[in-house]
Protein backbone atom coordinates (compact mmCIF):
# COMPACT_ATOMS: atom_id res chain seq x y z
CA UNK A 1 0.00 0.00 0.00
CA UNK A 2 1.01 3.55 -1.46
CA UNK A 3 1.47 5.81 1.76
CA UNK A 4 1.06 9.72 1.22
CA UNK A 5 4.46 11.32 1.20
CA UNK A 6 4.51 13.29 4.65
CA UNK A 7 6.21 16.79 4.44
CA UNK A 8 8.90 18.09 6.29
CA UNK A 9 8.38 21.75 5.81
CA UNK A 10 7.10 23.20 9.10
CA UNK A 11 5.12 26.48 7.57
CA UNK A 12 3.68 23.97 5.57
CA UNK A 13 2.44 21.85 8.22
CA UNK A 14 1.39 24.64 10.47
CA UNK A 15 -0.60 26.34 6.79
CA UNK A 16 -2.64 22.73 7.30
CA UNK A 17 -2.75 22.33 10.84
CA UNK A 18 -4.12 25.75 11.86
CA UNK A 19 -5.31 27.66 8.87
CA UNK A 20 -6.38 25.69 5.70
CA UNK A 21 -9.98 25.59 5.50
CA UNK A 22 -10.80 28.31 8.42
CA UNK A 23 -11.83 31.33 6.54
CA UNK A 24 -11.36 33.73 9.62
CA UNK A 25 -7.67 32.39 10.27
CA UNK A 26 -7.08 32.74 6.20
CA UNK A 27 -8.83 36.05 6.48
CA UNK A 28 -6.61 37.14 9.66
CA UNK A 29 -3.19 35.88 7.63
CA UNK A 30 -3.87 37.93 4.84
CA UNK A 31 -4.70 41.49 6.93
CA UNK A 32 -1.75 40.30 8.54
CA UNK A 33 0.08 40.40 5.54
CA UNK A 34 -1.29 43.61 4.54
CA UNK A 35 -0.22 45.44 7.26
CA UNK A 36 3.24 44.47 7.30
CA UNK A 37 3.44 45.52 3.62
CA UNK A 38 2.50 48.25 4.20
CA UNK A 39 4.59 48.91 7.10
CA UNK A 40 7.51 47.99 5.22
CA UNK A 41 6.02 50.37 2.45
CA UNK A 42 6.07 53.43 4.62
CA UNK A 43 9.45 52.21 5.98
CA UNK A 44 11.31 51.78 2.86
CA UNK A 45 9.95 55.36 1.44
CA UNK A 46 11.25 57.21 4.25
CA UNK A 47 14.58 55.75 4.36
CA UNK A 48 15.04 56.43 0.47
CA UNK A 49 14.17 59.87 1.43
CA UNK A 50 17.12 60.11 3.74
CA UNK A 51 14.82 61.14 6.80
CA UNK A 52 14.23 60.09 9.68
CA UNK A 53 10.84 59.07 11.48
CA UNK A 54 10.71 62.63 13.54
CA UNK A 55 11.30 64.45 10.46
CA UNK A 56 8.79 62.86 8.31
CA UNK A 57 6.58 63.24 11.18
CA UNK A 58 6.99 67.00 11.31
CA UNK A 59 6.33 67.12 7.38
CA UNK A 60 2.90 66.03 8.16
CA UNK A 61 2.16 67.18 11.70
CA UNK A 62 2.21 64.51 13.83
CA UNK A 63 4.60 62.82 16.13
CA UNK A 64 7.56 60.61 15.80
CA UNK A 65 5.49 57.98 17.80
CA UNK A 66 2.84 57.69 15.74
CA UNK A 67 5.04 57.22 12.78
CA UNK A 68 7.08 54.33 14.86
CA UNK A 69 3.43 52.73 15.36
CA UNK A 70 2.95 52.83 11.24
CA UNK A 71 5.95 51.20 10.51
CA UNK A 72 5.56 48.49 12.97
CA UNK A 73 4.05 45.33 10.98
CA UNK A 74 1.69 44.61 13.89
CA UNK A 75 0.09 47.69 13.76
CA UNK A 76 -3.85 47.70 12.58
CA UNK A 77 -4.56 51.41 12.36
CA UNK A 78 -3.88 52.66 8.90
CA UNK A 79 -6.17 54.70 7.40
CA UNK A 80 -6.27 55.93 3.93
CA UNK A 81 -6.23 60.01 5.15
CA UNK A 82 -2.77 59.27 7.06
CA UNK A 83 -1.54 57.25 3.93
CA UNK A 84 -2.26 60.17 2.11
CA UNK A 85 -0.60 62.90 3.86
CA UNK A 86 2.70 60.66 3.74
CA UNK A 87 2.31 59.50 0.73
CA UNK A 88 2.57 63.59 -0.40
CA UNK A 89 4.84 64.53 2.17
CA UNK A 90 7.11 61.93 0.64
CA UNK A 91 6.43 63.37 -2.62
CA UNK A 92 4.32 60.07 -3.63
CA UNK A 93 0.81 59.16 -5.08
CA UNK A 94 -1.49 56.95 -3.27
CA UNK A 95 -3.44 54.52 -5.25
CA UNK A 96 -6.26 52.11 -4.25
CA UNK A 97 -6.62 48.98 -6.46
CA UNK A 98 -9.24 45.97 -5.99
CA UNK A 99 -8.96 42.78 -8.09
CA UNK A 100 -10.04 39.62 -7.99
CA UNK A 101 -6.54 37.26 -7.46
CA UNK A 102 -6.07 33.97 -8.96
CA UNK A 103 -4.24 32.46 -5.84
CA UNK A 104 -1.41 31.12 -7.59
CA UNK A 105 -0.99 34.84 -9.38
CA UNK A 106 -0.96 36.54 -6.01
CA UNK A 107 1.63 34.39 -4.80
CA UNK A 108 3.85 35.05 -7.60
CA UNK A 109 3.39 38.54 -7.42
CA UNK A 110 3.43 38.43 -4.02
CA UNK A 111 6.95 36.48 -4.70
CA UNK A 112 8.24 38.63 -7.45
CA UNK A 113 7.72 42.01 -5.37
CA UNK A 114 9.16 40.24 -1.71
CA UNK A 115 12.45 38.71 -4.20
CA UNK A 116 13.43 42.07 -5.12
CA UNK A 117 13.31 43.61 -2.17
CA UNK A 118 15.49 40.80 -0.38
CA UNK A 119 17.99 40.60 -2.99
CA UNK A 120 18.41 44.16 -2.83
CA UNK A 121 18.94 44.53 0.24
CA UNK A 122 20.68 41.43 1.03
CA UNK A 123 23.47 43.27 -1.22
CA UNK A 124 23.31 46.81 1.01
CA UNK A 125 21.62 48.10 -1.69
CA UNK A 126 19.16 51.71 -1.88
CA UNK A 127 16.69 52.00 -4.84
CA UNK A 128 18.69 54.83 -6.01
CA UNK A 129 21.79 52.56 -5.98
CA UNK A 130 20.53 49.88 -7.44
CA UNK A 131 19.73 52.10 -10.43
CA UNK A 132 22.73 53.29 -11.03
CA UNK A 133 24.52 49.69 -10.84
CA UNK A 134 21.76 48.32 -13.36
CA UNK A 135 20.79 51.44 -15.66
CA UNK A 136 17.11 50.48 -14.86
CA UNK A 137 15.23 53.26 -14.22
CA UNK A 138 14.67 54.62 -10.55
CA UNK A 139 10.52 54.30 -10.74
CA UNK A 140 10.82 51.28 -12.49
CA UNK A 141 12.48 49.67 -9.31
CA UNK A 142 9.99 51.61 -6.62
CA UNK A 143 7.48 50.29 -9.34
CA UNK A 144 8.57 46.71 -9.56
CA UNK A 145 8.83 46.07 -5.29
CA UNK A 146 5.67 48.18 -4.76
CA UNK A 147 2.91 47.87 -6.88
CA UNK A 148 0.80 44.46 -7.24
CA UNK A 149 0.43 44.05 -10.65
CA UNK A 150 3.70 45.65 -12.51
CA UNK A 151 5.21 43.97 -15.04
CA UNK A 152 8.60 44.84 -16.04
CA UNK A 153 9.52 45.45 -19.80
CA UNK A 154 11.73 42.23 -21.39
CA UNK A 155 15.07 44.64 -21.20
CA UNK A 156 14.52 45.49 -17.49
CA UNK A 157 14.34 41.88 -16.51
CA UNK A 158 17.36 40.79 -18.52
CA UNK A 159 19.17 43.62 -16.65
CA UNK A 160 18.09 41.76 -13.34
CA UNK A 161 19.02 38.64 -14.34
CA UNK A 162 22.31 39.76 -15.21
CA UNK A 163 22.99 41.55 -11.89
CA UNK A 164 21.66 38.80 -9.70
CA UNK A 165 22.97 35.97 -11.23
CA UNK A 166 19.10 34.22 -11.94
CA UNK A 167 17.45 32.84 -15.03
CA UNK A 168 15.83 35.18 -16.90
CA UNK A 169 13.24 32.41 -17.71
CA UNK A 170 12.10 32.27 -14.71
CA UNK A 171 12.09 35.36 -13.29
CA UNK A 172 10.44 36.80 -16.37
CA UNK A 173 7.59 33.53 -15.04
CA UNK A 174 7.78 35.11 -11.27
CA UNK A 175 7.08 38.47 -12.84
CA UNK A 176 4.09 37.27 -14.85
CA UNK A 177 5.81 37.97 -18.23
CA UNK A 178 4.99 34.30 -19.38
CA UNK A 179 1.53 32.82 -19.67
CA UNK A 180 2.26 29.56 -17.95
CA UNK A 181 3.78 29.11 -14.83
CA UNK A 182 6.39 26.84 -14.27
CA UNK A 183 5.41 24.10 -11.60
CA UNK A 184 8.86 24.49 -10.41
CA UNK A 185 8.84 28.42 -9.37
CA UNK A 186 5.19 28.35 -7.81
CA UNK A 187 6.16 25.66 -5.63
CA UNK A 188 8.95 27.40 -4.22
CA UNK A 189 7.67 30.87 -4.36
CA UNK A 190 4.99 29.61 -2.37
CA UNK A 191 6.92 28.89 0.22
CA UNK A 192 9.75 31.92 0.12
CA UNK A 193 6.30 34.10 0.43
CA UNK A 194 5.47 32.28 2.95
CA UNK A 195 8.74 33.03 5.46
CA UNK A 196 9.14 36.63 3.83
CA UNK A 197 7.19 39.08 6.12
CA UNK A 198 9.77 41.51 8.11
CA UNK A 199 10.19 44.74 6.58
CA UNK A 200 13.42 46.18 8.69
CA UNK A 201 16.30 44.10 7.63
CA UNK A 202 16.31 39.98 6.74
CA UNK A 203 16.36 37.84 9.30
CA UNK A 204 18.42 34.17 9.60
CA UNK A 205 15.12 32.55 8.19
CA UNK A 206 14.42 35.32 5.56
CA UNK A 207 17.91 34.74 4.41
CA UNK A 208 17.78 30.92 4.51
CA UNK A 209 14.52 30.91 2.26
CA UNK A 210 16.20 33.98 -0.02
CA UNK A 211 18.80 31.19 -0.67
CA UNK A 212 16.28 28.64 -1.29
CA UNK A 213 14.59 30.38 -3.74
CA UNK A 214 17.83 31.78 -5.66
CA UNK A 215 18.92 28.09 -6.08
CA UNK A 216 15.88 27.54 -7.81
CA UNK A 217 15.97 30.95 -9.94
CA UNK A 218 19.58 30.48 -10.96
CA UNK A 219 19.46 26.77 -12.25
CA UNK A 220 18.09 27.11 -15.71
CA UNK A 221 14.93 25.67 -16.64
Amino acid sequence: MNRKKETSNAVEILHRRYIKGDPDRKAALEAERVNAEVARMIYELRCDAGISQKELADLIGTTQSVISRLEDADYEGHSLSMLNRIAKGLNQKLTVVMTAKDPEVGTLQYAFRAVLQDMRRAKGLTIGELAKRTGIDHNEIIAMERKDCYRPTPLTLEKLSRFYGVSHKKLATLAGAFGKSLPDIVESASRFAAQSESFVKLTKEERKALDEFMKVLKKEA
